[in-house]
């Protein structure tokens, strides 16, 4: 494989990934309302949505993607719907949630990190679009698809976990149980934003 032309993929894929969208704008109110380290499993899940659409494109699966395009709306709507819940258990809360310390709650937020991500189907148009100026797609090898799902991973993961320290230290920063309400109440906002984000998409 031939790397010389690899910050074509690294340079536009990590401005996308830092570029404020639906999937930070819910990851900073996940992290307002119940902390940086239970906000993890949220964003594997985010970091994971956005490798399975990039395993998609590598494997030239695009035109396959969007042809089942109704499935792809279901799931769209299921993590819409997913969202606006999430919201409305936020704007329901007095105060800061301190953790999510059950695997089930893990779970939740690996869940809806991967329906925010796989929700949007466009993402695998805009793989689809970078990858062919960095890689050769016609002769990479199951090594190399791996090598680049893992830079993937890598740079979202990165960008994300920015994302989660800025929104931690400004969590940090609130004391009042005022202010504590507000969060959550603007957390739930955001994800409302999103969710209709999404929806007009």
């Amino acid at each position: 494989m031939d790397i010389s032309n690899i910050w074509y993929f690294i340079i536009p894929f990590a401005i996308a990934a830092a570029i404020p969208g639906p999937a930070q704008g819910t990851l900073i109110g996940h992290v307002l309302s119940h902390g940086g380290r239970s906000s993890i499993p949220f964003i594997s899940g985010m970091v994971l949505g956005n490798a399975v659409w990039l395993i998609v494109a590598i494997l030239g699966l695009a035109a396959l993607a969007l042809r089942f395009e109704t499935a792809f709306i279901i799931v769209k709507w299921l993590g819409i719907a997913y969202l606006l819940f999430i919201a409305w258990k936020m704007w329901s809360l007095d105060k800061l949630q301190t953790k999510m310390s059950t695997e089930k709650s893990v779970g939740k937020g690996v869940l809806t990190g991967s329906l925010l991500t796989l929700s949007n189907p466009k993402a695998v148009i805009f793989f689809g679009a970078i990858l062919p100026h960095a890689f050769d797609l016609t002769v990479l090898s199951w090594t190399q698809v791996v090598f680049i799902t893992i830079l993937g991973i890598v740079i979202d993961l990165s960008i994300q976990l920015l994302y989660l320290a800025a929104a931690s230290k400004i969590r940090k920063a609130i004391k009042s149980e005022k202010a504590m309400k507000q969060v959550n109440r603007t957390s739930a906002g955001l994800m409302v934003t999103c969710a209709g984000w999404l929806a007009s998409r």
